[in-house]
């Protein structure tokens, strides 16, 4: 399968394809996409995004119709993938990664005309002056970046090392645990308001189950009155990752 393509004599993947790559849903690699382009937004680099996202549309083979989806460079890219860290997300952004390699030494060999005239050659200054400034820029909001993500990559990595599922108070106690500073009813909530937990109930949607992000445990328990079945909801480890990602982002948009 062919991971980057060239688009306006640029080296570029899309959505569609690291959706299929990475095994997700291609809605849920838009929202990881349009999460990015909010936090370039919220650092004044809407620029920056334009460049490295461009937002288009293709038309589906088996029925015709017209779906958008987003064309990355490799820059948009690595920020979009940064927090997929399963080991078979690792290969798969190193196969990204040595195909846009690829692309780009073989767009490598540009057509270089030397100045002809003094203001030719003030102009290729200029030039090569603005394209380092802007460079210079990218690499500066690409580590900010990766300096933000930091923190949450070593959890999800904490995360996705364990089997261990949590009951929601537990998950709350680990999201106080990094910085989050909410109780088991507040948590309810907010996966009540997200749509991961019914209203009034303790029971996850058929939403949150088909994302991985809850399990029920069932079992049987003795009681003064015999055996009785019951059924415990569980948060998984990448449900755990979820939630506390989504807190920390609804803290950093009500702190901005």
């Amino acid at each position: 399968m062919k991971l980057v393509f060239i688009e306006n004599n640029l080296p570029v993947t899309d959505s569609l394809t690291v959706a299929e790559v990475f095994g997700k849903r291609h809605a849920d690699v838009m929202r990881d996409i349009e999460v990015q382009i909010a936090k370039l937004k919220e650092a004044e680099m809407q620029e920056w995004g334009v460049r490295n996202f461009a937002h288009t549309q293709y038309q589906n083979e088996q029925n015709g119709q017209w779906y958008f989806k987003y064309n990355m460079t490799e820059d948009a890219f690595a920020i979009v993938a940064m927090s997929y860290i399963t080991p078979e997300a690792m290969k798969m952004k190193v196969r990204f990664l040595d195909e846009f390699k690829a692309m780009r030494e073989q767009l490598s060999k540009p057509q270089f005309t030397l100045p002809q005239t003094m203001a030719e050659a003030l102009r290729l200054a200029a030039d090569l002056s603005e394209q380092n400034e802007r460079m210079a820029k990218e690499k500066q909001l690409l580590e900010n970046t990766i300096d933000e993500q930091r923190p949450l990559v070593a959890f999800a990595e904490t995360c996705m090392d364990s089997e261990r599922n949590l009951l929601v108070r537990e998950v709350a106690k680990l999201a106080s645990k990094n910085g989050i500073m909410i109780g088991e009813k507040r948590l309810y909530q907010k996966l009540r308001e997200w749509g991961m937990i019914f209203q009034h109930r303790t029971e996850p949607t058929q939403r949150a189950m088909e994302l991985g992000l809850f399990e029920i445990k069932k079992g049987v328990t003795q009681t003064p009155k015999g055996a009785r079945d019951f059924e415990t909801a569980k948060v998984t480890p990448k449900g755990q990752v979820y939630i506390i990602d989504r807190l920390k982002r609804e803290a950093l948009r009500e702190g901005a």
